[in-house]
């Protein structure tokens, strides 16, 4: 099983305990990353994935969304300020913490709505990077406004390590899907871990 390493840790490895006691003889091996996998090239039986499934090829079961956030470190704000418009991301000091999409390759936009404004903002940064984790961490160390699932701010928000931005505009719910190739019977092992 693969899944992204941020939201594998915090909910995928606390349930496997459960899954263990129903099931003593079955075991898993859980392969964190954020990085799009290849199930046939990894010999992956399944993924979790956040954003939509674009391979035609595979079985996709919407499992959840993620509800995302903007937030900035107190000392980025103490430096320049908290941005009160998404736009001032841009041609301004302000400065994001780019993730790089491992789709692309490219930093992923960040995505707005309010009442009938819509705004895609890619914004400048002083770092981009391919890891939650590690997003989250140049974020807290103020380089930048980052863009968290909020189960991932959670707990830094509540500390005062975060502070929340732009709480007037919404960005899309990200889905989080199940995917695993169509093959014409799914064995044993893989659907107790599916259900």
């Amino acid at each position: 099983v693969s899944a992204p390493v941020s939201f594998g840790r915090r909910f995928v490895a606390p349930l496997l305990g459960g899954l263990a006691a129903l099931h003593p003889r079955l075991s898993v091996q859980l392969a964190l990353s954020d990085r799009v996998v290849d199930l046939i090239g990894d010999n992956v039986d399944c993924v979790l994935r956040g954003g939509d499934i674009n391979d035609q090829s595979l079985i996709a079961r919407h499992v959840g969304d993620l509800q995302i956030g903007v937030y900035a470190a107190p000392g980025y704000v103490g430096r320049l300020g908290a941005p009160a418009h998404p736009r001032e991301l841009e041609n301004t000091d302000h400065r994001i913490v780019g993730f790089l999409s491992s789709r692309t390759g490219k930093i992923d936009p960040l995505v707005l709505r309010s009442g009938s404004e819509h705004i895609e903002i890619t914004g400048r940064y002083v770092l981009a990077v391919d890891d939650g984790n590690a997003y989250l961490e140049a974020g807290l160390a103020g380089l930048g406004v980052i863009a968290l699932p909020t189960y991932m701010a959670a707990k830094h928000r509540a500390s005062g390590a975060l502070i929340p931005l732009f709480e007037q505009w919404r960005i899309s719910p990200m889905p989080l899907y199940l995917a695993f190739p169509p093959n014409r019977h799914v064995n044993a092992k893989l659907r107790v871990f599916i259900d």
